[in-house]
């Protein structure tokens, strides 16, 4: 993981700083969420349940371990996203990035929320290829429904919502993100508890 963070701050003095923020918090989400992996590696995660952990514990622990693990990752990289503005002397601001910064860690953890309970049904090699497929299909969606809208002639519809989109506070759009987000988790988690009780080891 320090070898991670160096490449991170490296690479910040060469692109937009912002970068960072995307970069470490990413690298921390594939590192938790290989666990799984090792997990089920050398029938592992069979012999986890012969301890004293009951199969709903081990899912919830995995939601916990890696929200826990990508945030602290996503602290650190604001703390160098802003020791880089200050080595390069770059001009921000302060809200933009407030914004930007702040919607980084819902993304990631939406994705968590979707990976967790695909890799415990389907196993993780499985799992990465059922998001793929998952993924592939939501972006020929939006793909299919740009184009849809552009042959309606409905720009200005879309130029709209954009516009009000835009009149929303800042503190709203991240409580709306952060809200879905604790939704989406907490459906998560009820999903993959309900997987691993009715999973045979």
């Amino acid at each position: 993981m320090i070898l991670y963070l160096a490449v991170a701050l490296i690479l910040s003095f060469s692109m937009d700083s912002s970068f960072i923020v995307s970069y470490i918090p990413m690298i921390a989400m594939l590192l938790v969420l290989s666990t799984i992996s090792y997990d089920y590696n050398d029938n592992g995660l069979s012999f986890i349940m012969t301890l004293p952990c009951k199969p709903g514990d081990y899912a919830v622990e995995k939601y916990i371990f890696s929200a826990t693990g990508v945030t602290l990752m996503w602290l650190v990289s604001l703390v160098l996203q802003f020791v880089s503005f200050m080595i390069q002397k770059t001009e921000y601001v302060l809200s933009e990035v407030v914004l930007t910064d702040a919607m980084m860690l819902p993304m990631f953890l939406l994705i968590i929320a979707i990976m967790i309970p695909i890799e415990l049904r389907y196993s993780p090699e499985k799992g990465r290829t059922v998001l793929f497929i998952i993924f592939g299909i939501v972006m020929i969606a939006v793909i299919a429904g740009k184009s849809a809208l552009e042959k309606l002639g409905s720009a200005d519809a879309v130029s709209g919502l954009v516009s009000k989109l835009q009149t929303i506070s800042q503190t709203g759009l991240i409580i709306a993100a952060y809200a879905v987000c604790l939704i989406a988790f907490s459906i998560s988690m009820i999903c993959s508890i309900h997987i691993m009780q009715n999973k045979e080891f």
